[in-house]
C-alpha cells in the first residue's frame, strides 16, 4: 500500500487529503478534529488489534490506549509516514506489550471458545455463491481455523505478517515501521509463512 507520506494532495492534482486536513484543524485546535481523525481510523485500528490479540475486549482497550497516546502526542506527529501507518505502529507497540504482559500460562496457541464470533475475520473468504448457505458456513469455518493458525505464529512475527499480508505494507514500510533492515522483514516474513503453512497443512 503506498499512501504517499507527508503532507499531500489528491491524485487529482492539488486539493489537500481529508486527512491533512484533519490534521491542520487538530494544530489549529479546532473542536471535534479529532474525533473526526479516531473515525476515520478506529475501525482498522481495532481490526489489527483484534487480530494480534484474537481478543476483542483487549483489543477495544489496546485501541483506545492508542488513540490516547495519538492524542498526546499528534502535535509532534512530523509526518514522515502516514497516519494510518503512525498509529498502527503505537497499536503494534501496545499490542506486543500486552502480549507479553500475559501469564506464562497463556500458550501461544490461541483457543476460541466455542460459537464465538469475531468482527474482524483475519483472512476475508470470497463471497459465496448466492444462496449456498452450505458454502458460507465452509467459508466461515476456514477463516476461524486461519486466525487459530495465526495465534500459533510467534507475536514477533505475527505484526509483520499481518502488516505485509493483511495490511498490503511493502517490504520497505514494514522495515521503516520494525525498524529493522528489509532483508531481516523478508526472511521473517519468509519463515512466518512457512509455519503457517505447516500448521494449516493437517486441515487445509
Amino acid at each position: 500500500m503506498s499512501e504517499p507520506s507527508g503532507v499531500g494532495v489528491d491524485s487529482n492534482g492539488g486539493s489537500p487529503r481529508p486527512v491533512d486536513l484533519l490534521l491542520q484543524a487538530f494544530r489549529q485546535g479546532k473542536p471535534g478534529a479529532f474525533d473526526a481523525i479516531v473515525l476515520a481510523h478506529q475501525d482498522r485500528v481495532y481490526a489489527f488489534c483484534s487480530r494480534m490479540l484474537s481478543d476483542r475486549e483487549e483489543a477495544l482497550d489496546i485501541a483506545q490506549e492508542v488513540f490516547l497516546s495519538a492524542y498526546r502526542n499528534l502535535g509532534g506527529f512530523r509526518e514522515e509516514a502516514a497516519l494510518a501507518t503512525w498509529l498502527l505502529r503505537i497499536a503494534a507497540n501496545r499490542c506486543l506489550n500486552r502480549i507479553r504482559q500475559r501469564s506464562s500460562l497463556a500458550a501461544r496457541e490461541v483457543v476460541f471458545p466455542d460459537g464465538a464470533e469475531r468482527d474482524y475475520p483475519l483472512f476475508q473468504p470470497p463471497a459465496p455463491e448466492e444462496g449456498r448457505p452450505d458454502r458460507i458456513a465452509e467459508n466461515r469455518e476456514m477463516a476461524k481455523i486461519l486466525e487459530r493458525a495465526l495465534g500459533r505464529i510467534d507475536p514477533d512475527s505475527r505484526w509483520l505478517l499481518l502488516l505485509s499480508d493483511v495490511e498490503g505494507f511493502t517490504y520497505e514500510e514494514i522495515a521503516a515501521m520494525a525498524g529493522i533492515p528489509v532483508g531481516t522483514v523478508k526472511s521473517r516474513l519468509h519463515r512466518a509463512r512457512m509455519a503457517l503453512r505447516k500448521i494449516l497443512a493437517p486441515v487445509v
